[in-house]
């Protein structure tokens, strides 16, 4: 049987017999062998080649892989951070992996418990975890946004016979929600309502599959969203939704076809979700207040008809390439004057976006942008957030918050973030800073700015620095980054 869609995400399974034995069979799944194919975005992951054999499907005790489905259902179409210390805006095939080898022979405390905190992760994501002797693909499953990443490796699992290979290579998609959702849902029903004839001695194990399943209709919008937003932090923002009488604001909407998941996140699970697991409970009013004050309200003209103007883009170009991309087209478009520097407070005057300026009690949230429909545009600074100590760096974060308000919209065109910090989306914020250092520092207003680009001084950088508005720090990783200097250069003047 096939569920899904070949050119989204299909899975197909198909029951075959088994030559051991019942008394012989692994305990309890040893009613479950199979064939297994997964096609993501039309290529088939499951298939293997060795020497001149191939092989389209995984064939094995499939019951492990369909529970580490049921199981981890909330996980898998919900949590998007990684937990580990320096995440990264690398597909979790890459990352995921990384930070196993990286912490495996860590022996300090804190080493440790990253470790943990990475298996954990594994175990929720990680196909291979559900194997249980066969051999499955390295693939891994997440939530981006409001997309479902699907990415793999491509290696052999360790053990297998030499020589052979998954024909796929190492590849990754973003795919729209649903269609992650009702392919998985539709694989979990059809097996618990038509599993094979099995030996008396499993029907509970297969039962309790089918409970397991079952139970996963009565997951409402919170026990969803607890997966995505950490959990004290959920219930503060619920607390204070419930005080302003907006609710709606929370819950949001859940699917409203037979599978339990949310394709459209409410704001506060969009914006909650970037944020540390400590979050205040002050901090968390004032962000539950600036939604609700921003509710009701819309996109200025010049806002709305830039917004028309812009297909949204995936995230499968290098972040900073896409940030370079939209700075430089937003300027070509408004028609911003370089002459001198960008005025960013002017440009968000201009396209109807407030700017408030407040000092959280967290330092670790550096700005937040709130719009879309039903909103009115607004950016908050954190005084209290290092990076705007200063008027350099609350330009910057303007410009990075700016890049969410214009790009970073949903389907649904409404975007809540609260941006900086390790638990943010590291791709999404990488584009934003990229965003920002092309709008404030222009790649024609830094070369008509610098005397002679081939010969820089550390006073020069100053100079420039003052004139742009920026701080050095980052304008010396822009200057990197257009290739007029180099590390060795960086290095000597960041000093």
């Amino acid at each position: 049987m096939a569920f899904g869609d070949p050119a989204t995400l299909q899975m197909c399974l198909r029951w075959v017999g088994d030559c051991e034995p019942p008394e012989q069979r692994p305990a309890g799944y040893g009613w479950s062998m199979g064939q297994l194919t997964i096609r993501v975005a039309g290529l088939n992951i499951t298939a293997t080649k060795l020497g001149e054999e191939q092989q389209p499907y995984v064939g094995w005790y499939l019951a492990p892989f369909l529970d580490w489905l049921a199981t981890n259902w909330a996980a898998l179409l919900h949590e998007e951070r990684y937990p580990w210390p320096r995440s990264t805006a690398a597909p979790a095939a890459i990352a995921c992996n990384g930070a196993l080898d990286q912490l495996m022979a860590a022996d300090d405390p804190a080493g440790r418990r990253d470790y943990a905190d990475a298996q954990d992760w594994y175990f929720r994501h990680g196909l291979r975890s559900a194997a249980a002797g066969g051999i499955f693909p390295d693939l891994f499953i997440r939530r981006v946004a409001d997309e479902v990443e699907l990415s793999w490796s491509g290696l052999p699992m360790e053990f297998t016979r030499e020589g052979l290979v998954f024909e796929s290579g190492a590849g990754y998609a973003l795919l729209p929600v649903a269609d992650v959702a009702r392919a998985i849902w539709q694989t979990l029903e059809w097996a618990v309502d038509h599993p094979p004839d099995s030996p008396t001695r499993y029907r509970n194990d297969i039962a309790a599959l089918r409970t397991k399943v079952r139970a996963l209709r009565d997951l409402e919008y919170p026990a969803l969203a607890h997966a995505h937003v950490p959990g004290d932090v959920l219930k503060k923002a619920e607390t204070a939704f419930a005080a302003l009488g907006r609710m709606s604001l929370f819950v949001g909407d859940q699917a409203a076809d037979d599978a339990p998941y949310i394709d459209k996140r409410s704001p506060a699970v969009a914006m909650f979700g970037g944020v540390a697991p400590d979050l205040g409970t002050e901090d968390v009013q004032y962000l539950c207040d600036q939604i609700a004050q921003a509710q009701g309200g819309s996109d200025g003209v010049e806002l709305a008809e830039l917004l028309a103007e812009r297909p949204s883009n995936p995230l499968g170009v290098p972040p900073f390439l896409d940030g370079d991309r939209f700075a430089a087209e937003l300027l070509e478009d408004l028609d911003v004057p370089a002459d001198d520097f960008v005025n960013v407070h002017e440009l968000c005057a201009r396209l109807g976006i407030e700017v408030l300026a407040d000092e959280l009690e967290t330092d670790s949230i550096r700005g937040v942008a709130i719009a879309g429909d039903g909103f009115s545009p607004r950016i908050c600074i954190n005084l209290k957030h290092h990076f705007n100590r200063n008027d350099s760096g609350r330009r910057f974060t303007i410009a990075h918050e700016l890049c969410h308000v214009l790009f970073d919209r949903a389907r649904a065109r409404r975007v809540t973030h609260a941006s900086s910090g390790p638990w943010a989306a590291q791709s999404v914020e990488k584009r934003a800073n990229a965003f920002a250092a092309h709008l404030l520092m222009p790649r024609a207003l830094v070369y008509a700015k610098l005397p002679d680009a081939n010969r820089i001084e550390k006073a020069d950088v100053q100079r420039l620095a003052e004139q742009l508005k920026v701080n050095e720090s980052p304008l010396l990783n822009h200057l990197d980054n257009l290739g007029i200097i180099d590390e060795t250069a960086k290095d000597r003047l960041g000093r």
